[in-house]
């Protein structure tokens, strides 16, 4: 995964359900990396699995 500029970089909210922001900010603090970060890598592991390749344009 790159690193881009937070202004360059596309934006979107998200409602997470019950329970997730802990969940993910525990998972972030156990990798060493925000919860942008750690959601980000979720994303591009489960779009790898379905074979989808995230690159940017």
């Amino acid at each position: 995964m790159k690193n881009y500029p937070s202004r360059l970089a596309d934006r979107f909210m998200i409602r997470l359900p019950d329970g997730w922001r802990d969940k993910i900010k525990a998972e972030a603090a156990r990798n060493h990396r925000p919860m942008n970060s750690e959601i980000l890598a979720a994303i591009e592991t489960a779009m790898r699995i379905k074979g989808v390749q995230l690159e940017a344009s």
